[in-house]
């Protein structure tokens, strides 16, 4: 019974395959990218971190800036087509950086193959735009809708487990083969997915923008995307559901970016702990993703999703205020188990929120203005708690009500608090979403302003973002 619930149909296992594998690639391919230019391309230079971060901020960048036209042109474009293109593309990328590693030492100057690597790391994190885009649309189509949270909690199952694999298999593979094997693998899970999304038998559903203009009659020319995009910000801001939602996943960064970017000093500091043990808990928190992924689509499809998202939210800052206080590694473990359980139960139902309160019409759109908030929230939020630990913390030691506090968990402990309040704040604000309704209509494309709350009904299943 179990295994029949995980394959669901055959259309979206092959899209579950084709994610997995990419993502494994991604992975290995950014961990390798990490280890090769700090152990051989650029090793002993000083420059070198620099243009480490670098890197990582041209993908970051190249993904929020192109999301907002991506989901516009998702929205427009044949789903499976724009996958299949997506993965052939990034697959010729990352064929021609392979190639490039394979040059003589010495014969191209030191910085050539970092500027390929940015520009390459930035053409790939904007096809990965469209490709997410297509897939969000695509598995809500093929995918009845009382299994969506199942569907979208394997999904996340992927991506934790392909996060614990593609690291854990690049450093060996760097260390033994060298960078350029990694690069050439990375190419073939591309090729490898295409060929799993190809075998996929969809029929896209018509749009209605380009059957019915909304006087009733034929539209003249498309929608600009300037005028698109603001469609889908006044559907996401205008739907109470899908508003508190982004709300929540911004106010959460508070937490999560805290601990993405203090938590490797937390060990030593707090846990006096070797800082070997970051990656134990790191692990035990991928694990936790993985299994709370599971557990909560499956629990969001038959108690609600809005309920799930709630909890998960409350839990898990109260989780971050616990692991603000911990000062043995045992506790920290335990901590970071559970915090993988609530985020990944967090982000299996929140995919199924959105398409439940979007029309299908826009949901590409709609997730091109969710996603760069929230990712711009993040890198807000990892500049911030970095610049308050190493500056106005530094040195900070604290006593109030016979307990200590130092630079780093006082900043877990605010994030912790925040996010419960963000736990509450759901509790009412979401309150209402618990009473079945019929699925929000199609609206064409360049919709009228003056979208209301009214026009997307609260549906009986709890609600999360995606």
């Amino acid at each position: 019974m179990l295994i029949n619930d995980m394959l669901i149909n055959r259309n979206f296992r092959l899209l579950w395959a084709g994610q997995a594998l990419s993502l494994v690639g991604d992975y290995a391919f950014d961990t390798a990218l990490l280890l090769w230019v700090s152990t051989e391309l650029l090793h002993g230079e000083a420059y070198a971190p620099t243009v480490t971060a670098g890197l990582l901020m041209t993908m970051y960048i190249a993904g929020i800036v192109v999301a907002p036209l991506a989901g516009t042109l998702v929205d427009r474009w044949h789903k499976q087509r724009t996958m299949l293109r997506s993965e052939l593309f990034r697959a010729a990328v990352i064929t021609g950086v392979a190639l490039l590693t394979f040059s003589p030492t010495g014969s191209l100057p030191p910085l050539v193959l970092p500027l390929c690597l940015g520009g390459a790391l930035a053409l790939t994190a904007a096809a990965a735009q469209l490709f997410r885009a297509s897939r969000f649309v695509m598995i809500s189509d093929v995918v009845p809708a009382e299994q969506h949270g199942q569907a979208f909690s394997y999904t996340q199952t992927a991506s934790a487990l392909a996060g614990m694999a593609g690291p854990a298999a690049a450093a060996p593979l760097v260390m033994t083969f060298g960078v350029r094997w990694v690069l050439v693998f990375d190419a073939l899970t591309y090729l490898v997915s295409y060929g799993a999304i190809r075998a996929v038998h969809y029929d896209e559903p018509e749009r209605v923008a380009h059957s019915q203009a909304p006087d009733g009659h034929a539209p003249t020319e498309r929608p600009r995307v300037r005028r698109e995009l603001l469609s889908a910000a006044r559907l996401l801001f205008g739907n109470r559901t899908l508003r508190t939602i982004l709300t929540a996943a911004v106010l959460m960064t508070a937490g999560t970016g805290a601990l993405n970017t203090l938590e490797v000093y937390f060990v030593p500091e707090n846990l006096h702990a070797s800082p070997s043990w970051f990656g134990t808990l790191e692990a035990l928190f991928g694990a936790g993703t993985a299994v709370g992924a599971l557990l909560g689509g499956r629990l969001g499809d038959r108690a609600g999703h809005t309920r799930v998202f709630q909890g998960s939210v409350l839990l898990f800052g109260l989780l971050l205020v616990a692991y603000s206080r911990a000062t043995g590694i045992l506790t920290a473990a335990t901590v970071s188990l559970l915090f993988g359980l609530a985020l990944g139960a967090l982000n299996a139902v929140s995919s199924p929120l959105i398409i439940q309160q979007s029309p299908r019409d826009h949901l590409g759109r709609i997730m091109s203005v969710f996603d760069p908030i929230a990712q711009l929230a993040s890198l807000a939020s990892v500049a911030l708690s970095g610049v308050l630990a190493g500056t106005v913390l530094d040195g900070f030691h604290g006593h109030w009500a016979g307990v200590d506090f130092g630079r780093i968990d006082v900043i877990f402990l605010a994030g912790g608090v925040c996010t419960v309040a963000t736990g509450v704040y759901t509790l009412f604000a979401l309150r209402p979403a618990v009473a079945p309704t019929t699925p929000p209509p199609l609206i064409p494309s360049g919709s009228p302003p003056g979208v209301r709350d009214e026009s997307f009904p609260a549906h009986r299943s709890g609600d999360q973002a995606g």
